[in-house]
């Protein structure tokens, strides 16, 4: 079974933050829109289909008073479908080292399904900073 990148929700509403996004303070309403839009787009669409939020205050009920902080994560599976996507090297099962691929996720050391802890945290840090860095403007 292929699992796309379409196929994935951008929508969840409780994820693990990986990395802070800060704008600076006279950032336009629109561009805020336009960039955020941007992070959870679809890949097909030319977004990053990334998790996206704004920083909340310490109860979690509001966002915190002019700041320009937003928080990024990634679902599992696109984490994975990132790791593959920038070449991350990691150890098989026979003791040597490839470059991971999703559909052969089993022959990796410390894969499980059920496991969260096959990415280091560097490495989804590192994923979520290179799909942000290739954002780019379509049509816009």
């Amino acid at each position: 079974m292929k699992v796309t990148l379409s196929a994935l929700d951008t929508s969840e509403s409780s994820f693990t933050p990986l990395v802070v996004i800060e704008l600076a303070q006279d950032v336009k309403e629109e561009t805020k829109e336009w960039l955020k839009n941007r992070i959870i787009a679809k890949k097909k669409d030319g977004g990053a289909q990334l998790l996206f939020r704004p920083l909340l205050n310490k109860y979690e009920q509001e966002t915190l008073e002019n700041q320009n902080l937003y928080l990024v994560g990634a679902s599992k599976i696109r984490m994975l479908l990132g790791a593959e996507a920038v070449g991350l090297v990691k150890e098989c099962n026979d003791n040597t080292m490839r470059a991971f691929t999703y559909r052969t996720r089993q022959n990796f050391k410390g894969f499980d399904d059920n496991n969260d802890d096959f990415l280091t945290m560097a490495e989804c840090q590192f994923i979520i900073k290179h799909e942000l860095e290739n954002l780019r403007a379509k049509d816009e």
